[in-house]
């Protein structure tokens, strides 16, 4: 692991790295691809930011980003329930584009978006939540790397964190995996749940997308 790698929380002016570090982590996938079919990357920048500014004003949802010096290399995003130091103060303009998302979230996707694959996949994610989440449990709701700096322990400087809290409250944490990240997580204590395939078909896409839901247990029950 480099020891150049530093945590701190997410501000304002981060959103425009995270939102591109979104895109440049992900749309490598099949879900990417469904949602998104030929759209230049440029144009769904504006909803990613959004998503961002919006993330960072929620009072129990921490943002971190990971910077290998003075450059942002990969953040995450804590959901500690109960936790009501995470949003950040955001300035006029960046309040205004979070309430034009909070608003109309649909009508940030870009021209060519498909919206049922779009919402669909968060609208399943919500369900299983739903199923598997108990009082005082964590989740890690996001985690993404530069794809130039993976392998370089960012995704376990980012884990770490929310680790040391979850231990301290002997708390769960939950979480989706991507196939690529699965890896990680089974390192550092997290086990698998259930297998989720989204089959894109039904709303007008092709092939399908597997994560794997999985938890990792409190530290007094991996002991």
């Amino acid at each position: 692991m480099s020891s150049a790698i530093q945590i701190r929380y997410s501000t304002e002016s981060d959103a425009p790295a995270l939102g591109q570090i979104n895109i440049d982590s992900f749309k490598h996938h099949a879900y990417w691809d469904n949602a998104f079919p030929n759209i230049d990357t440029a144009a769904i920048f504006p909803l990613k930011y959004a998503r961002c500014l919006e993330k960072l004003t929620t009072p129990d949802v921490h943002v971190l980003s990971a910077l290998d010096g003075d450059q942002l290399v990969g953040w995450a995003r804590w959901q500690i329930p109960g936790s009501a130091n995470g949003g950040v103060e955001l300035s006029e303009s960046a309040r205004e584009k979070v309430a034009i998302a909070s608003a109309n979230v649909g009508g940030l996707l870009p021209e060519g978006a498909n919206r049922r694959i779009y919402e669909n996949f968060f609208t399943v994610l919500k369900d299983l939540r739903g199923s598997y989440l108990k009082e005082g449990d964590l989740t890690l709701d996001f985690l993404a790397t530069l794809p130039e700096s993976q392998g370089r322990g960012v995704g376990t400087k980012l884990l770490q964190w929310g680790m040391e809290i979850a231990d301290a409250q002997d708390a769960r944490i939950y979480l989706e995996a991507t196939l690529d990240g699965y890896p990680l997580y089974l390192k550092h204590g997290w086990r698998p749940l259930q297998d989720l395939v989204l089959d894109f078909a039904p709303f007008g896409g092709k092939g399908t997308a597997k994560y794997i839901i999985m938890m990792r247990d409190r530290k007094s029950e991996r002991n």
